[in-house]
């Protein structure tokens, strides 16, 4: 499943920077501004962003006075990354990851996820290994689609497979990757499989206050 998420995002990385580039996504005001919100007033110093893409979290939270290492599989992303600004880039996989290979710059206060967890498979071992990245009082930050997202589309409120990651965004993308849509109960399970406990929550909505996302906040 991860060697089909990275073509997909090799084949679409440059039409993605230019939609981010272009501000393209309506819901992003809202997500945006709330990841960078929790996480900026957080004490967090030292931050990991897991899965950074073209680095705009990376960056953001870097003018708000945190270190941030960004993480990403896709070689055109981090050369954007490293391009629009100074920062700190690897690239890495998540299988890197779950098979054990050191997080460069570790350990870290934090480590976010952003919209950027597909797979079924593999999760709790994923998070559990980035657990141990982190400082003795660190958390991880998740945000996701919220699981209003399966009602609103007119589908079982069920963990299920959605096909075509890109449908619905604006930009000419093609070859678009599964990706595994969970019910709360299913994102519990995987956080308590990883050994994590649920330390905050925070529904994001829009201006008709309606869910779009949800942000999970981890820690031992």
């Amino acid at each position: 499943m991860e060697n089909d998420i990275i073509k997909s995002w090799n084949k679409n990385a440059l039409e993605w920077i230019k939609v981010i580039d272009n501000a393209d996504i309506e819901s992003r005001k809202f997500t945006n501004k709330a990841i960078l919100d929790l996480i900026g007033n957080s004490p967090a110093i030292k931050i990991v962003d897991v899965g950074c893409g073209e680095g705009w979290l990376t960056r953001s939270l870097g003018t708000m006075g945190k270190f941030v290492v960004g993480l990403d599989a896709i070689p055109e992303l981090l050369e954007n990354a490293k391009i629009k600004g100074d920062g700190t880039y690897y690239q890495m996989s998540y299988e890197d990851i779950i098979l054990g290979k050191p997080i460069p710059e570790s350990p870290f206060d934090a480590a976010v996820f952003n919209f950027c967890l597909y797979q079924r498979e593999g999760l709790s071992q994923l998070l559990k290994q980035v657990k141990k990245s982190l400082s003795e009082n660190g958390y991880i930050a998740i945000q996701t689609l919220h699981p209003y997202f399966l009602l609103q589309n007119n589908l079982e409120y069920k963990s299920q497979w959605i096909n075509d990651s890109w449908k619905g965004l604006p930009g000419n993308f093609s070859d678009g990757h599964s990706w595994y849509a969970r019910t709360f109960e299913s994102w519990m399970s995987a956080f308590k499989k990883a050994g994590l406990q649920l330390h905050q929550l925070q529904e994001v909505t829009n201006d008709d206050h309606k869910p779009i996302s949800i942000i999970f906040i981890l820690s031992e």
